[in-house]
This record gives structure tokens, sequence and C-alpha cells, in this order.
């Protein structure tokens, strides 16, 4: 299993990982005329070292920069960049939809969500929850869906991603609302919980460190296929009761992981599902962020070269319904749509 410890490793840092890096600004393709209100330069907020959202940080920064003005990223996660670009401590930053969907929820724990000066600037592609579970565990303990995980009392080590993140945030409200559960009720039941980054996380899980692995991630994971090279697992499908209560309260969605997609999917399985996408300030002005629509748009192709689902951004699904998005955005999406 050293093998695969390395392997893993070598895998991520294969990956860009520069952040922080400032390039050069290129007004000339997508942004003319008065640039009046505009910042001097653009702060993007990215995701856990490691994650997709994190490898975006550098080829985004360099089409923003390339097109519109001079971008920065560094590292943030779901819920702290919407609380980071509200206080203008970013400027754009990645988070998943349902977030904007708790903070309108009414529930008191999400109040702490602020959307003052934030708005949403474009679905970017499907988020998907991946409950990972080792194989020989489900099979010595007849285990077949989250449900008849929840249902056992004994020893388990979990992980998830660190606390803040859109993983852990996902696994607390799926928890609460779709089972009436916590984090503690899980240690009751014999749990040992672990939050951690995606590649110590993998490894241990493929070494048989862990038993389970759950955290989000796109529709097309490198990391998941990766380590089915190395162990045998399964992915848990929820119940379909469970995914229409966190729909009806949180605009999540059902997304359907199909045979092919991995290795280890033999039949449909059935997850919440959500978008990744964008926020911004709301008081950026709208040529601004008409501007760095366009600058993700010309250059999605490039993008999705360093993660491939970069490339489900789309007019059709980049507005989303029920959430309000900055005008530059809905004037530049609408524009592609004919409207």
């Amino acid at each position: 299993m050293k093998t695969a410890r390395f392997f893993l490793s070598a895998l991520l840092c294969c990956l860009p990982l520069s952040f922080g890096t400032v390039f050069a600004a290129d007004f000339a393709n997508t942004a003319s005329g008065d640039k009046s209100g505009w910042p001097s330069h653009l702060k993007l907020l990215t995701g856990p070292k490691g994650g997709q959202w994190f490898f975006l940080g550098d080829p985004i920064a360099k089409a923003i920069s390339k097109h519109v003005l001079t971008t920065t990223h560094r590292q943030g996660g779901g819920v702290s960049n919407i609380g980071n670009v509200g206080r203008k401590s970013g400027d754009i930053g990645f988070t998943l939809a349902c977030f904007l969907g708790a903070a309108g929820s009414g529930e008191e724990e999400y109040k702490n969500i602020k959307l003052d000066n934030v708005t949403l600037m474009t679905n970017v592609y499907p988020q998907v929850l991946y409950f990972l579970l080792r194989r020989d565990f489900a099979e010595k303990h007849g285990i077949t869906s989250m449900e008849t995980l929840l249902q056992k009392n004994m020893p388990l080590r979990f992980a998830s991603l660190k606390r803040g993140t859109a993983s852990e945030f996902i696994l607390s409200m799926l928890l609460k609302y779709g089972y009436g559960m916590s984090f503690d009720d899980l240690r009751r039941q014999g749990w040992t919980l672990f939050f951690n980054d995606y590649a110590e996380t993998a490894d241990n899980f493929v070494t048989g460190d862990l038993d389970c692995f759950a955290y989000t991630a796109g529709a097309t994971v490198p990391l998941i296929k990766t380590m089915e090279e190395h162990t045998e697992m399964i992915i848990l499908p929820l119940d379909q009761k469970v995914l229409d209560l966190l729909s009806a309260k949180f605009k999540t969605g059902v997304y359907v992981i199909r045979p092919g997609d991995y290795r280890s999917v033999t039949s449909p399985i059935h997850t919440p599902g959500d978008y990744t996408c964008l926020v911004a300030r709301q008081d950026l002005p709208e040529d601004l962020v008409f501007a760095v629509n366009a600058a993700l748009w010309k250059e999605r192709g490039s993008i999705a070269g360093v993660i491939k689902d970069f490339g489900a951004l789309s007019p059709e699904t980049a507005l989303p319904v029920g959430l309000a998005s900055h005008p530059g955005s809905v004037k530049f999406w609408n524009s592609l749509r004919g409207k």
C-alpha cells in the first residue's frame, strides 16, 4: 500500500499547485470603455488544498487576468468564502448553491451565512455527494445504502474534509434534516470521525486505515478513479424520501451516478446533487461581472483541461432558478441565450 500512497500523492502533485500568483492584465479582449468603479485587481477564493476548487484557482485567475483584470487567488472554503466575499476579503469565491438556499431557509443555525453584499455569479458544474465505503467492510456488515449504514451501532472509522468546507456542511445538513442525527450521534454509535484534507484521507482509505470517506466533488472525480485502482469500494445510495426533504428545504437536487461513471458502480446510485457556483460581491460593477463571465466562457476549454467538470459551464444552467444572480451575470448569460 506504500505504492498506493505514493501514487496518490504523485497524482495530486502533478496538477498545478501554484496559488496566490499575480498575472498581468490584458483588458483588450472582453472589457472596454469606462472602468470607473472597478477595483485595482480581483481576489478569487478557492477551496482546500487538493480539491477541484483549489486546482481551478490557477487557470481561472489566468483567464480573468488575460481578458479582464489582474487576479490573484488563495485557498478558502465553501462557507467561509461567502463571508469573506461579503466582507470584501475576496471579490469572487467558490461555494455551493445550497449554501445560498440554506441562508434563505429560515433555520436559525444558518443565519450566520450572511448574504449581505453577496450574490451568485454563475453556476459552474454539478456537485455530487459521494459516500465511499470499503467493499470488504460493506460485505462483512451487510451494508447496501446510507440507511443500512446508519442503522448499525458498531465501530466505524469515518472521514470527511475539514470543518467549514462544503463537504462538512452538507454532511451535517444531511444528518440533521435527513435523518435527525448529528456527528455526536455517530460517535455514540461507535464511529471515530476524522476531518482532514483530500490527499491524506484518500491515502488512509486506500491503505485500510479508514472504512468510509464522504465528501462532495464534481461529476467526474479522478481521485475516486485512482482510489478504485488500489482498493475495492462501493458508493452508497440514499433513500428518495431523504433526497426530497433536502430538495424542498435547501433547493438541492438529485444526482444519479450511473454504471460506467466509476468502476465500482454497477447500478444507478441516487445521491444529493447541487451546483458548484461562483459568488461575487454585489457591489462589483455590472460591466466588470459581465466581462468576468465572458472570460470564463471564452476560456472554458483550457480551464476544463485542468478540471474536466468545468466543461459543464453552460448558458442553460448558469442562472439558477430561485436564487438571485448578479445583474452583470444575468446580462451576459441571457445574451448567449438570445434573451
